[in-house]
């Protein structure tokens, strides 16, 4: 694995103030829509040429995966596992702005609803008329005020 060694949060665009983030940092926790403000669970590297996000805060070893490869399935922190590979791999150079399933170009990452408040993430359709979902911002680049949290 090539995991960048500058962590990312992955921004909602709709509201930069909510992230991506796991709900805990055990195999199993839910991903869902947080505030990024002081969110340690919020902070993924990235291996751009496998196409994993690996939770910083688990030394990489947990990843982030979909329950199965259908709509509506939900996504958790999975153990890194070749045998689960299909679950865990994203592609997010095809459709910029979108972290598009590797197993099904036509399912991403995305909202249960849209919504400013804390919500699971679930496998939607890729929607090309409403796009950018996400924004990856390297965590040496976020602004001071959320990063104060984490000094």
């Amino acid at each position: 694995m090539s995991f960048t060694s500058v962590p990312f949060f992955i921004t909602y665009a709709e509201n930069p103030e909510l992230a991506l983030s796991a709900e805990d940092s055990i195999k199993g926790a839910p991903l869902v829509l947080k505030p990024l403000q002081g969110n340690m669970l919020s902070l993924f590297n990235v291996d751009f040429v496998s196409g994993l996000f690996g939770l910083a805060t688990s030394g990489n070893q947990l990843v982030i995966g979909a329950m199965q490869i259908e709509l509506g399935a939900s996504l958790n922190m999975q153990l890194l596992n070749d045998a689960d590979k299909d679950k865990q791999r994203w592609d997010i150079f095809s459709t910029p702005g979108n972290i598009v399933s590797y197993a099904d170009p036509t399912l991403a990452i995305g909202p249960r609803a849209r919504t400013d408040k804390l919500c699971p993430l679930e496998m939607t359709e890729l929607d090309f008329d409403h796009y950018p979902k996400w924004i990856l911002r390297p965590f040496t680049m976020v602004r001071p005020k959320a990063a104060a949290n984490y000094a």
